[in-house]
């Protein structure tokens, strides 16, 4: 890796999953193929990765997911 790719150059790039050099097809490749075949064997479900990747965070901050308010008896408001 001798100078800077531009994101959509192709090119040698280190996996962020094992840290090995390999040949990318651009920015939006950046897992080494033997990565992406272990990645795309586990069965993992949504729920278990958002426990894993934890809270979302934005500069630091916890982003608060947003509310979902329970609307209960609305006719009553237009009688």
């Amino acid at each position: 890796m001798n100078k800077p790719l531009r994101p959509t150059d192709p090119g040698e790039r280190r996996c962020l999953k094992c840290n090995q050099e390999f040949r990318s097809s651009g920015a939006g490749n950046r897992i080494c193929r033997d990565c992406a075949r272990i990645n795309a064997s586990l069965k993992v479900s949504e729920a278990q990765l958002a426990l894993e990747r934890g809270v979302k965070r934005l500069n630091g901050i916890i982003i608060e997911e947003p509310c979902i308010y329970e609307v209960t008896n609305t006719d009553s408001q237009f009688n």
